[in-house]
């Protein structure tokens, strides 16, 4: 259930999506202490994470969902939420930044859940 992004410059990609977010030129989202981001909205804060990570040789940069410790299972409704409304948020700010973008339906690298 990972968000997978190909784009020539990952690293860059990353730095910018934390520059707009950090600075509330993207909302509905907000990043961790440890660099995780989460859905703003009350109704979905701090419900999962999405973790990052770089996969340089395959010039991607990937979000692995992250769900909350004291959860057994991510439901399909709260899947879906998180990956249409990040992608939905790239999309919007970031279209110029990578040529693709994916979200896998099955536990994918490096989902953590």
């Amino acid at each position: 259930m990972a968000i997978i992004i190909k784009t020539d410059n990952p690293h860059l990609l990353l730095d910018k999506i934390y520059d707009a977010i950090d600075n509330k030129k993207v909302d509905k989202w907000v990043r961790t202490n440890d660099g995780r981001f989460t859905h703003s909205p009350l109704l979905w804060k701090n419900e999962a994470f999405f973790k990052p990570q770089i996969w340089v040789d395959e010039n991607e940069l990937r979000f692995g969902l992250i769900k909350r410790k004291d959860r057994k299972h991510v439901s399909s409704k709260l899947y879906t939420v998180y990956h249409a409304k990040f992608i939905e948020m790239l999309l919007a700010n970031f279209d110029m930044d990578f040529f693709q973008v994916t979200a896998t339906a099955m536990k994918t690298e490096p989902d953590d859940f």
